[in-house]
């Protein structure tokens, strides 16, 4: 049975919301008209759009199912390519996981910063922005994300910092290019998760993995890597007397460093 506080949306009040808008007056409290079929354009977003803040409202929980499909064409009145369409979009949007066969559908999970990511990737890679002025962002964020980290990190946080920076110190890591970035963009994810403030993790996290793959192609001399992994153990010492001061003056050293080895060992 349909919701009787369903509201019905003329096809001539219905445009393409921007973010700004969406977030403004959100359509998860509206659905769309019960009774005749959604023939205005955008119509799969504007599904999407419903589904996505009922979802971060968390009427429903993580791990959950949405309503199945004959249910939500029965709410939205659209075709099923309509809804596949929107649903897809929300997949994309790391909101739900598509599953078929026996105890399948459309799953909700945990949102990440995976699509965030991407899309400023891409953004920033159309605008021609250089790992350089990045890094002087990160020169900004990861000081702010190290202090907030020596008030808020607990014991968890504490401990894959530590971690981090021990497997930075192993042989096999410092000689090989890639293990060492990858090993190095996770000791500073693990920092921005330590903040405890979704916004600098997210933020923290997309220029992370931005920057290192931007720096991929460079490699620096086994002395300088060493040397990075004794800075990083300086800034988890740091966090662990839980002196931000100290922290952020030393992360922000090591960055203006990075910048330095750059500009020093970059392909001509």
């Amino acid at each position: 049975m349909r919701s009787n506080s369903s509201a019905s949306i003329s096809p001539d009040r219905v445009t393409d919301p921007t973010p700004f808008e969406t977030m403004e007056t959100p359509l998860g409290h509206t659905s769309l008209a019960p009774a005749a079929r959604v023939v205005v354009p955008k119509a799969a977003r504007l599904v999407a759009d419903t589904l996505r803040e009922r979802i971060l409202a968390r009427t429903v929980p993580i791990g959950a199912h949405l309503p199945p499909a004959e249910a939500l064409l029965d709410e939205f009145g659209v075709s099923r390519a309509t809804l596949r369409e929107a649903l897809n979009v929300l997949e994309a949007e790391g909101l739900v996981q598509l599953r078929r066969g026996p105890g399948g559908g459309a799953i909700v999970t945990a949102p990440d910063g995976l699509a965030i990511m991407r899309s400023l990737a891409s953004l920033l890679r159309f605008e021609g922005t250089t790992v350089e002025q990045l890094m002087e962002v990160r020169l900004v964020v990861d000081p702010l994300a190290v202090r907030l980290a020596a008030e808020e990190a607990d014991a968890e946080d504490l401990g894959r910092i530590g971690a981090s920076v021990e497997r930075q110190r192993r042989k096999e890591v410092l000689e090989s290019h890639e293990e060492w970035f990858r090993e190095n963009l996770y000791f500073h994810w693990a920092i921005a998760a330590a903040s405890h403030n979704p916004l600098v993790r997210v933020l923290s996290e997309s220029l992370h993995n931005i920057v290192l793959t931007g720096g991929l192609p460079i490699h620096f001399p086994l002395p300088e890597r060493k040397q990075s992994v004794d800075d990083h153990a300086a800034i988890y010492e740091s966090l662990v007397a839980r002196d931000g001061d100290a922290a952020a003056l030393r992360l922000q050293r090591h960055l203006e460093r990075s910048l330095y080895l750059r500009a020093t060992y970059a392909s001509p």
